[in-house]
């Protein structure tokens, strides 16, 4: 499937470069999909012009059911849910993070992280989520949600202490700004940021709903343009894998003086990287398909 309307001019969501070259080309649930590497600083992204996913309304409710055939929530995904939530609850009472008042969840689902964070913390929770199916169930459990980050913030002045962004950032038209505007208008000078995608080196990542590919490099790159100093990164596999790092997960907060931002650093041999980790991952699925691929479901 094509997109009819004039296509926009490349320009990389990173550095704004327009001088780009296709790293890759497929079909991904019908749709045509174009990834271009950045010839400046080395990033991966989609042309939004291009890609259905940067249309809104893609997550309102056509997302969910290509990706599960379904817009309700299925038992697989509220499980992988649950796991990354202790999973960050961990790095968060780990790494800093020993009391929150006000916390705001983007791409809430089910409202799962919202629930963990609460429990452990007695913090409001306020969240954002487009998929209409996962807002209610959020609802549900008693949290107030915002299909948008615009309807947000017509309806909350007060900022956050915390902002978690959990496997959204990819799936972003632009990512920097939003960062930006997280940072500028929405969390609190000394808050903290909790932000985790793909892994571009390990996970497969290329795929309809995903308009940027995150590397290790690339991701602490945008966080330092958008204003943020990273406190704690990891790489890993949880809930997926033992044995491939499929995300990045990092803990940042804002810059005190972030008008002195140095220019983008760049990252080489990005197609190189990129094709030792795919050769990896498909080594270790051949050796080892246990530990590179846990469960989706509870075992009995």
């Amino acid at each position: 499937m094509t997109v009819d309307h004039p296509v926009p001019a490349l320009h990389c969501p990173l550095c704004g470069s327009s001088k780009a070259k296709v790293i890759s080309e497929m079909d991904s649930f019908g749709f045509k999909i174009r990834y271009y590497l950045c010839q400046t600083c080395g990033f991966v992204f989609q042309n939004p012009g291009e890609s259905a996913a940067a249309d809104p309304a893609f997550y309102a409710e056509t997302y969910r059911k290509l990706y599960q055939a379904t817009e309700e929530p299925t038992a697989k995904d509220l499980r992988q849910q649950r796991l990354r939530a202790e999973y960050q609850l961990n790095l968060l009472q780990n790494h800093g993070v020993y009391r929150l008042w006000r916390a705001l969840d983007i791409g809430a689902s089910s409202g799962t992280l919202m629930q963990t964070i609460h429990e452990a913390y007695n913090a409001e929770m306020i969240g954002v989520e487009p998929g209409n199916a996962y807002r209610k169930l959020a609802e549900a459990k008693g949290f107030k949600l915002y299909p948008s980050l615009e309807q947000l913030q017509a309806h909350e002045t007060e900022k956050f202490d915390l902002v978690t962004i959990m496997h959204v950032l990819e799936h972003l038209e632009d990512p920097l700004s939003t960062l930006r505007e997280i940072r500028t208008k929405i969390l609190d000078d000394d808050g903290f940021l909790l932000v985790e995608v793909p892994n571009f080196y390990a996970h497969e990542s290329y795929e309809l709903a995903h308009l940027s590919c995150f590397t290790e490099h690339t991701l602490g790159e945008m966080l330092q343009q958008a204003g943020y100093k990273i406190m704690h990164a990891r790489k890993h596999g949880y809930p997926r894998s033992e044995t491939l790092d499929l995300y990045l997960t990092v803990l940042a907060r804002p810059e005190s003086d972030p008008e002195e931002i140095p220019a983008v650093i760049p990252e080489h041999n990005v197609a190189l990287k990129r094709t030792f980790g795919t050769l990896k991952r498909n080594v270790l699925t051949k050796i080892q398909p246990g530990k590179t691929w846990l469960p989706l479901e509870d075992q009995a």
